[in-house]
């Protein structure tokens, strides 16, 4: 069915098309926030602007009648689509059929801001008081991420405007809208590793030194080094080789360079320096070079009032005792919550995301509009 006119529509369902039908393939946010800013405007909402380098960033306020100030963040572009023949359904149609929503962004993550925007709106009809709301939202969170959410977050600090929680509309649960959270991330380094011998004929090893004999022994301690027990909820910290080259394609040449590459997914009981250490004193006595990179610091919110408002919403609305993990890769909670705001991540389910026809149940919409309006209107200011 490609007439949405003729399949009765929440308010969630039929903003989620409206979104999903601008193409935004990351960076692009092809006027998605300003569709957001014209409707916001007439329930009150101030919309800003922190455009940088090309991308598009927004922050949309509204004073509360209620004390404290809610949050939520999430992003308008999206992944490629990959090739569209694959598809069911063109991806930007966002198409209506068997009780499911069909396209890009349907689930990451277009759909779970039509639900927040949706559950606004619903509370500002009905005259229900709310806390201070902000609304921030990127198209640089698919991409690089270097000048989205960082940015807004730079220019609330700059305001001492920073929220006291925020929600991450990232689509977080498993099988039904509910069962998980995200309390937190695992921090990521990432590591670029050039060993160095001298290259030389396969024949004459005494005039040659190998460097992918250099390089094994180092990477074999790598890859053996303990990095402590589960903590925290989080699963143990992770390094794993993720590339390696080396050889100059001939079979008779010793490689003078080879070039390693390490990802880590790191618990917060371990931490860069840390990291950095014991990589480099797995290389001892080895010619290697390193360049780190601190892709993301690792956070977690502690239990407390935010959390078990968060918690207490989802079991009202859906019966549902929540799951509150730390599993999965990063997001730009992360940037908020090294501002020191509490963060939970809060969305629909996953499991078409960044997948060949992307689609959404159309009742998840509204299971997560419930949720999100019942977070609103029992949100309390958080003392951390």
């Amino acid at each position: 069915m490609n007439d949405v006119a003729a399949v009765p529509m929440s308010c969630a369902l039929n903003l989620a098309i409206k979104l999903m039908r601008r193409e935004s393939p990351t960076p692009d946010d092809a006027g998605c926030q300003v569709y957001i800013a014209k409707l916001l405007a007439p329930l009150g909402f101030v919309h800003t602007t922190v455009d940088v380098a090309g991308i598009t960033n927004s922050i949309y306020t509204r004073a509360g009648e209620k004390p404290g100030v809610l949050a939520f963040a999430g992003h308008t572009d999206v992944v490629p689509t990959g090739p569209l023949e694959a598809w069911t359904y063109p991806p930007f149609e966002a198409v209506v059929n068997d009780g499911f929503l069909h396209g890009r962004g349907a689930q990451d993550m277009k759909g779970g801001i039509a639900c927040w925007l949706a559950a606004i709106m619903q509370l500002c009809a009905e005259f229900e008081p709310m806390p201070t709301m902000q609304i921030l939202i990127t198209s640089d969170e698919e991409g690089d991420s270097t000048d989205g959410t960082i940015r807004i977050v730079e220019y609330l600090q700059g305001k001492d405007a920073l929220p006291d929680a925020v929600i991450v509309g990232e689509p977080s649960c498993s099988t039904k809208v509910g069962d998980t959270i995200r309390r937190g991330r695992r921090g990521v380094v990432q590591a670029k590793m050039k060993f160095h011998g001298k290259q030389g004929h396969s024949a004459y090893p005494q005039d040659a030194d190998n460097a992918i004999h250099r390089a094994a022994p180092a990477l074999a301690k790598i890859a053996a080094i303990d990095w402590g027990e589960a903590k925290d909820g989080f699963p143990a910290t992770s390094c794993q080789i993720t590339n390696f080259n080396a050889g100059t394609g001939a079979s008779n040449v010793i490689p003078g360079v080879a070039d390693a590459f390490l990802d880590i997914r790191y618990n917060p009981q371990n931490s860069f320096e840390q990291i950095k250490t014991k990589i480099q004193q797995a290389c001892d006595g080895v010619d290697v070079s390193f360049d780190f990179d601190h892709v993301a610091q690792a956070f977690s919110t502690p239990d407390g009032l935010f959390l078990d408002t968060v918690c207490a919403a989802i079991e009202k609305i859906t019966g549902i005792t929540t799951l509150k993990d730390t599993g999965g890769g990063t997001s730009d909670g992360r940037f908020l919550a090294a501002a020191g705001v509490p963060v939970a991540e809060l969305g629909l389910t996953n499991s078409t995301i960044h997948q060949v026809n992307e689609c959404v149940a159309i009742h998840e919409l509204d299971t997560l509009t419930a949720i999100y309006s019942e977070i609103i209107q029992t949100f309390e200011v958080v003392s951390c």
